[in-house]
């Protein structure tokens, strides 16, 4: 985050956006190679929505940072999680 916020500051008067994108579980098939099925089970178990998110909820974010609409957002790191407290 740290990171994301002083590079930001460092290009914004060049007008150039900088943001991060920090996913909570998605599910991908190269996860489910290196995963064991009872450990995503449980760690679906622990997301609000008792599952993990599809690639394209979280590239939906990345979308919208990169478009017209964020355009006064820079430095920030977008949560894209369902887990509860």
């Amino acid at each position: 985050m740290a990171l994301t916020r002083c590079a930001a500051m460092d290009v914004a008067g060049h007008g150039i956006r900088i943001n991060a994108v920090a996913p909570s579980l998605a599910a991908h098939p190269f996860l489910a190679k290196v995963t064991s099925e009872e450990l995503l089970t449980e760690l679906a178990s622990r997301e609000a929505f008792g599952r993990a998110a599809e690639p394209w909820e979280i590239a939906n974010v990345m979308v919208w940072l990169a478009s017209s609409y964020a355009t006064y957002l820079t430095g920030e790191t977008v949560s894209v999680s369902s887990q509860h407290p």
